[in-house]
């Protein structure tokens, strides 16, 4: 995609496009794996902060794209490089024996939330650099 081509509008519907499918990717894999698993003691509001914290920083994701796109000749190449890097720090909380409020994490969480976080990088990032 030539940088003349991309604007912020667009690379942010194509962000929140991609965020609302890796979002239902997400929330599937929560209750499959959950259930498979039987994973007990997940917040009440885990599933809604599954759907804003994939949300969210896909459609940031997709504003730095098209802002790197824009301002940078290989903008590209640092957006490729740079979401790497959040996604494979992302994952490291997963791997944390308390939950940001304090509370223990259940048993197999990292296997619960890990895939989420390269779902949400696979599918998110597919639609933001593809702009459809």
């Amino acid at each position: 995609m030539k940088s003349k081509e991309i604007t912020f509008l667009k690379s942010l519907k194509s962000g929140m496009r991609g965020g609302l499918i890796a979002a239902g990717v997400n929330i599937g894999w929560l209750f499959s794996i959950s259930y498979l698993l039987k994973i007990q003691g997940i917040p009440k509001g885990f599933p809604v902060a599954v759907v804003f914290s994939t949300m969210i920083p896909l459609a940031l994701g997709a504003l730095l794209f098209a802002f790197l796109l824009n301002n940078f000749k290989k903008g590209n190449i640092l957006f490729y490089l740079i979401a790497a890097g959040f996604t494979l720090l992302s994952i490291f909380p997963s791997f944390q024996p308390l939950l940001p409020d304090g509370s223990k994490a259940p048993n197999h969480f990292a296997i619960l939330t890990v895939p989420m976080h390269f779902f949400a990088a696979t599918i998110g990032g597919f639609y933001i650099i593809k702009g459809k």
